[in-house]
C-alpha cells in the first residue's frame, strides 16, 4: 500500500529538502521534518490494521531476498511511538537550533534517522531489516558528533560507531544463517519454519544468540555499553531522540519482533535475562555516583533497557513492550529538561547546578513528572509498565521480584539525586542563558512528552494496550505492588537527601564500578582502533618490501639479459662458427685423393709405433 511506504519515505524526502533548501527558510528546513513526521504519524492512525507491502528483491540458486514494510500490531504501535516521540523533539529543536548556521545539515540528519528508524520497525524482511539497521547507525555516528570540533565530540561518535558495530557482526550473521536454513529473507517465513520444527534446535539457538548481540550493541548492554554515556556530547535532542527513545531502543524491539525465535531456545532466554541483569544493576549502580546530568540519563536509560531484557528473558515480552513505550515518553523528556538547564546555565555538572526551579518551573515541571514516572510512582506511566515487568518477574519466584524492587529503588535513588542537585538548594553560580533560544518551541515539545510520560501507561493498561499482539500477563500480587511503591518512594528520598551538593547517593563503590567496567569494556575497542592505526603501517611496510622485491627482480632479469645477450649470445656464435670452421677443415680432408689417405695412415702408424717403442725403452 501506497500509504504505508510514504511512512518511511516522508521523512527521507524532507531530510534531502532540508539540506537543499534549508538555508532559505526561517527554521533551516526544520519544518519539512518536522511536517513529513506529522504527516507520517497521520498515516500510522489512518492505516488500516495489517496493511503489508512486499516484493522480491532477487532470487538465486533457490534463496529469495525479499524487502518488505508491514504494519502489525508490533510493528505499528512501535512506528506510533518512533513518530510521536520524533515530532515532540523535531519541535524542541526549532528552539534547541535557533540562530545556527548549521541548523539544515542538523535537519537533514535528523531527518535520515527517523526515516531510518521507521523502516526498521516496520521493515518484514530481515535484509530491509539490516540495511535499515545500518542506516540508523550511520545517523547516530552523524548526529553524535554533530559538532564536531567540540572536545570529545569526534571520539565520542567514533566509539558508538565502533561498538555498536561490533555487535551488528553478529545481526549479520544470524539473519544470513537464517536465509541459509529458511531459503527466504521474509521474517514470517523465519518464523513460520521455526514453529514448524523445520530447523534443528541448536541452529535455532545460534540464530537468536547472533540476533542478541546485534540488540546487545544497538541497546548499550554489557560489554557493549561504554559508548552510551560518551555519545551524551552529542546535542540534546539527539539524546532524547536516539539514545533514549528510538536507536537504543532498536535492540529491544528487534527481541521482540523475533520472539518467536527466542522463545523456542531456552539458553538464548537465559543469555537475555542475565544480560539484562547484570546491565540493569550495574549501570543503575553507576548512575548514582555520575556528576553529570546526561551521563546520570544515559546510565539510567542502559538501566532501564536491561530491565526490559530482564522481562523478555522471563518470558514477558508485553511486559517489555508497555516498559519501552512509557519510558521513550519519560526519559526523552528528562533529557529535553536537561538540555534547557544546559542552554540556560552552560553547565550539566550537578555540583555547579541547583535552585532552577524558581527561573524555570515549568521545566521544573516536566523533569518532576518525568523522575516521578521513572521511579514507578502512581499513576503515572511508569507504575503500570513497572507493574507489568514486577509481575512477570515475581511469578519466577522471590529473586528476581526482588532484583526488579532493587532495580525501582536504584532508580529513584539517581533520579531524586539528579533532581535535587538540579532544582532544589540553594542556586550556584550560572552563565547567561544562550543567545537565540525559542522558549515556545522547545516548551511545546518537552510538554507533549511530559504529558505523555504522566498519562501513557493509564492508557496502555485500558484498551490501548489490546493492540498488543501478546497476551496479557498476571498481575502483580499487592504486597509486591506496595514495595514496588515504596521502594521507588524510598530511592526518591534517600537519593534527594544526597543531592543537594551533588555527591555520590551511595558511597564510593559505584564509582568504583564505573572505572572497573570502562576499562574492561573499552579495552577491545582500543585495541582494535591501536590496530586500525598500524593498518597503514603494515601496509606501507608491505608495499615497499613488494616494491623492493620488484625491484630487485628487475634488476635480475637486465642482468640475465645482459648475460644472455654478452655471454651466452656471443660464447655461442663464436662456439658455432668455431665448429662451422673446423667443419671445413674436416670437409677438406674428405677431398677423394687416395695417396693422400695413404699418407695419413703412414703417418698416423708411424706414430703409433714410435710411441709404443718409447713406453717400452728400458
Amino acid at each position: 500500500m501506497i500509504a504505508l511506504l510514504t511512512v518511511p519515505l516522508l521523512p527521507l524526502l524532507a531530510a534531502l529538502a532540508a539540506l537543499w533548501l534549508g538555508r532559505r527558510l526561517p527554521w533551516g528546513g526544520g519544518e519539512f521534518v518536522v511536517g513529513a513526521v506529522a504527516l507520517s504519524l497521520a498515516d500510522l492512525a489512518l492505516m488500516p490494521p495489517g496493511a503489508a507491502l512486499s516484493a522480491t528483491w532477487f532470487e538465486s540458486g533457490g534463496y529469495r531476498l525479499t524487502v518488505g514494510l508491514a504494519a502489525t500490531p508490533l510493528t505499528w504501535f512501535v512506528a506510533v511511538i518512533v513518530a510521536g516521540v520524533a515530532l515532540c523533539v523535531g519541535l524542541y529543536s526549532f528552539g534547541y537550533m535557533a540562530g545556527r548556521d548549521d541548523r539544515p545539515r542538523f535537519f537533514a540528519e535528523l531527518g535520515l534517522f527517523i526515516g531510518a528508524m521507521l523502516t526498521l520497525v516496520l521493515s518484514s524482511s530481515l535484509a530491509l531489516l539490516f540495511a535499515a539497521w545500518e542506516l540508523v547507525g550511520l545517523a547516530s555516528f552523524l548526529l553524535i558528533g554533530f559538532d564536531h570540533a567540540a572536545p570529545g565530540a569526534a571520539g565520542a561518535a567514533a566509539k558508538a560507531f565502533l561498538m555498536t558495530r561490533t555487535g551488528d557482526v553478529g545481526l549479520l550473521l544470524g539473519w544470513l544463517l537464517a536465509l541459509g536454513l529458511v531459503g527466504s529473507s521474509d521474517i514470517e517465513a523465519l518464523v513460520g519454519t521455526i514453529e514448524g520444527g523445520g530447523i534443528a534446535p541448536g541452529a535455532v539457538t545460534l540464530i537468536a544468540l547472533l540476533m542478541l548481540a546485534g540488540a546487545a550493541g544497538k541497546s548499550a548492554q554489557l560489554p557493549l555499553s561504554a559508548w552510551l554515556p560518551d555519545a551524551m556530547v552529542g546535542p540534546t535532542p539527539v539524546s532524547a531522540l536516539l539514545h533514549s527513545a528510538t536507536m537504543v531502543a532498536a535492540g529491544v524491539f528487534l527481541v521482540l519482533r523475533l520472539y518467536p525465535v527466542f522463545a523456542a531456545a531456552p539458553f538464548a532466554l537465559d543469555a537475555l535475562f542475565w544480560t539484562g541483569a547484570v546491565t540493569a544493576l550495574a549501570a543503575g549502580l553507576i548512575a548514582t555516583a555520575e556528576t553529570d546530568l546526561k551521563r546520570v540519563l544515559a546510565w539510567s536509560t542502559c538501566s532501564q533497557l536491561g530491565e526490559m531484557m530482564v522481562a523478555l528473558g522471563l518470558g514477558g515480552p508485553r511486559a517489555a513492550t508497555l516498559h519501552l513505550a512509557a519510558h521513550a515518553a519519560f526519559k526523552s523528556t528528562l533529557f529535553l529538561a536537561a538540555g534547557v538547564v544546559q542552554e540556560r546555565t552552560g553547565s550539566r555538572a550537578l555540583d555547579r547546578l541547583g535552585g532552577l526551579v524558581r527561573p524555570l518551573p515549568l521545566t521544573g515541571a516536566a523533569f518532576l513528572v518525568a523522575a516521578l514516572a521513572l521511579a514507578g510512582v502512581p499513576p503515572l506511566s511508569g507504575y503500570w509498565s513497572e507493574d507489568a515487568v514486577l509481575a512477570v518477574a515475581s511469578r519466577h519466584g522471590p529473586g528476581t521480584g526482588g532484583l526488579i524492587l532493587l532495580l525501582v529503588f536504584l532508580g529513584g535513588v539517581y533520579i531524586g539525586r539528579a533532581g535535587a542537585a538540579t532544582f532544589l538548594g540553594q542556586g550556584r553560580a550560572r552563565a547567561p542563558a544562550a543567545a537565540g533560544i525559542s522558549g515556545w518551541a522547545m516548551g511545546a515539545g518537552m510538554g507533549g512528552l511530559a504529558l505523555a510520560a504522566a498519562g501513557l501507561g493509564w492508557l496502555l493498561a485500558g484498551r490501548l494496550g489490546a493492540v498488543l499482539p501478546f497476551a496479557s500477563g498476571p498481575e502483580a500480587e499487592t504486597g509486591w505492588r506496595n514495595l514496588s511503591i515504596a521502594a521507588g518512594i524510598l530511592g526518591l528520598g534517600i537519593g534527594a537527601a544526597r543531592g543537594w551538593g551533588g555527591t555520590p547517593a551511595l558511597g564510593p563503590f559505584p564509582t568504583r564500578l564505573a572505572a572497573g567496567l570502562a576499562a574492561a569494556t573499552e579495552a577491545p575497542a582500543r585495541w582494535t582502533m591501536r590496530l586500525a592505526r598500524t593498518i597503514p603501517t603494515v601496509e606501507d611496510a608491505l608495499d615497499a618490501g613488494a616494491r623492493g622485491i620488484a625491484g630487485g627482480t628487475r634488476r635480475a632479469a637486465r642482468t640475465t639479459g645482459r648475460v644472455e645477450s654478452r655471454g651466452f649470445g656471443r660464447g655461442g656464435d663464436r662456439l658455432a662458427a668455431g665448429l662451422a670452421s673446423g667443419g671445413e677443415r674436416l670437409r677438406a680432408l674428405q677431398a677423394g685423393r687416395l695417396y693422400l689417405y695413404t699418407l695419413g695412415l703412414f703417418a698416423w702408424t708411424a706414430a703409433a709405433l714410435a710411441t709404443g717403442a718409447l713406453m717400452l725403452w728400458p
